[in-house]
């Protein structure tokens, strides 16, 4: 029955640290993904603005912005996204067309990858 006890209150303790690695790994792959379809990017300030050519639709500007505690992606005409939840450090230095994001305890490395073609 103790180690029952113990099992399910380690489930519990440890699951909050665990979502946040998956939104964390999820910001990141979502971050990926926006640059491989972007033909420029860069950093404006706080903010890392871009656009997007999705192959079916007209080139979009966005901007990636901190509200509070969140990271949201903002588009041109209208259109927001929250990309990641219960930020605490968020911070995007740029070399070049290489920019990498921290958040929280973790960073990527990215660039735009389509520079400029289509």
């Amino acid at each position: 029955m103790l180690l029952i006890s113990l099992i399910t209150m380690t489930q519990i303790v440890s699951q909050p640290q665990e979502e946040q690695l998956m939104e964390e790994e999820l910001f990141f792959h979502t971050i990926e993904r926006l640059m491989w379809r972007s033909i420029s990017c860069g950093k404006v300030g706080e903010e890392v603005h871009g656009v997007d050519v999705d192959p079916e639709e007209e080139p979009v500007k966005w901007r990636l912005v901190r509200v509070q505690n969140q990271i949201r992606l903002k588009k041109e005409f209208g259109g927001e996204l929250t990309y990641a939840h219960d930020v605490e450090h968020y911070q995007v230095r740029q070399d070049g067309q290489t920019l990498n994001f921290e958040l929280n305890q973790r960073q990527r490395t990215v660039q735009c990858k389509k520079g400029g073609s289509s």
